[in-house]
């Protein structure tokens, strides 16, 4: 699964970021699913999983 955070601002993407993610623990609690937020999380040498992070110099 991916889900995405933004447009943000300076500073105001690290709080969108931090917020989204309690969010993302709190659903996840309730559906009684495992969340893991590992870049990798199935160890090996292997292309497939990644963290991902976009940024925009657009203004």
């Amino acid at each position: 699964w991916e889900y995405q955070v933004g447009p943000s601002v300076g500073i105001d993407a690290g709080d969108h970021i931090w917020c989204s993610r309690y969010i993302l623990e709190r659903i996840t609690e309730q559906a009684g699913v495992v969340l893991t937020l590992d870049p990798k999380p199935i160890e090996g040498d292997w292309n497939g999983a990644g963290c991902h992070t976009n940024y925009s110099t657009k203004s």
